[in-house]
């Protein structure tokens, strides 16, 4: 569900209350005009009234509605201009080519409320009629009104469109900050995938084997519930840090984890012969993604294989486990995808799944580092 800012309708009140403001103060300039009216020769008291309240709901009009329509749809805020426009034409039989200068105010409107290009294309429109009043009644051409027409209107629209970019620039933060959420969220429910279905399958396991061997060998059952124990503690402190995003993982303690977890499984796991020297080869970039393909692929292998064996192979830029079970995972859609995206992340390749003589195979690779000096 879409939620809205409870911030908007206390922004949109503000700006019809600053329009209003600046509204009211416009109407200064409208003094002159009123008077003008008011004190026109051998113009009848009838003409003279219907022309004042023309010019009253002119000026009620302009104050108290182009700041209300600022959201509204376009033909609105067409006929929000049209209307400003239409009432001074009717005060022409009574101010002459005067009451085309008063479309100062729909040109400033025009600018508020519509797009640059048609503004600024509405603003050059009333500067032309206006010198053509001007022409039909014989006056001078009022050049330096045109041009404060054309000036006031591009004023407004490059205030307006200002206002907009900033609302623009203002919403892109709130969606890169949901995506940054969103992505926060992704990640902490990927790590818990990977940290609590390796746990807690390494757990049941090691639980399982000491249980078979209670009354064998209770010694070995003390040890197998020690390193149960243990475990359990290992995946509370890696919750921890996945929530606080400080969670770090070794390769070489995957590896280390991966060969006790399988042997208690009772499969039987070839690792590298030397662990230490195998992970060194990897760039130090790599060394966790590689943790996290081991940690789901064995986790895999135990719960799903069936296998006897399993092979873990770590090369320079790779890192390839292989069983020799039933042929895969029954939650390849949701682990090894999740799995891909990390290595796709890393600009990495992801291949598993079955292999031809049976088993599974999960290989992930990543870019060679380029080394200094080539």
């Amino acid at each position: 569900m879409t939620q809205i800012d409870p911030a908007i309708p206390d922004r949109r009140m503000n700006g019809r209350r600053r329009w209003e403001l600046g509204g009211v103060i416009a109407q200064v300039f409208l003094i002159t005009v009123y008077v003008a009216v008011a004190t026109a020769p051998d113009v009848p008291v009838s003409t003279k009234a219907w022309s004042l309240t023309l010019l009253a709901a002119f000026t009620l009009f302009y104050i108290f509605v182009p700041g209300r329509c600022l959201f509204s749809p376009l033909p609105v805020k067409l006929a929000v201009v049209g209307v400003l426009v239409v009432l001074p034409a009717a005060q022409l039989p009574v101010l002459g080519s005067t009451a085309a200068t008063l479309w100062i105010y729909p040109a400033v409107v025009a600018g508020f409320l519509l797009r640059t290009w048609v503004g600024m294309s509405l603003g050059i429109l009333l500067a032309g009629g206006m010198l053509a009043v001007d022409l039909l009644f014989d006056d001078p051409l009022s050049w330096e009104l045109a041009l404060t027409i054309v000036a006031m209107t591009a004023f407004m629209t490059g205030f307006v469109g200002n206002i907009r970019l900033n609302r623009e620039l203002q919403l892109t933060r709130e969606a890169l900050a949901v995506a940054a959420v969103a992505a926060e969220r992704e990640r902490i429910g990927r790590d818990l995938h990977d940290i609590l279905g390796h746990s807690l399958t390494a757990i049941a396991v090691k639980a399982g084997l000491a249980r078979r061997l209670v009354g064998r060998d209770d010694a070995a059952a003390v040890t197998e519930i020690g390193e149960v124990e243990q475990l359990a503690r290992d995946a509370l402190a890696d919750v921890r840090a996945t929530a606080s995003g400080f969670r770090e993982v070794s390769l070489a303690g995957e590896l280390a984890v991966a060969g006790s977890v399988l042997q208690a499984a009772g499969v039987a796991v070839r690792l590298p012969a030397d662990i230490d020297a195998a992970v060194d080869r990897i760039d130090p970039s790599a060394r966790a993604l590689f943790g996290y393909v081991v940690r789901e692929a064995v986790t895999n292998v135990v719960r799903h294989a069936h296998a006897r064996t399993c092979t873990i192979t770590v090369g320079a830029a790779s890192v390839e486990i292989v069983d020799d079970g039933r042929g895969g995972p029954a939650d390849a859609g949701t682990g090894l995808s999740g799995l891909a995206e990390r290595v796709r992340a890393a600009g990495g390749t992801l291949t598993a799944g079955p292999r031809p003589g049976g088993g599974f195979t999960v290989r992930a690779a990543v870019p060679m580092p380029a080394r200094a000096g080539r």
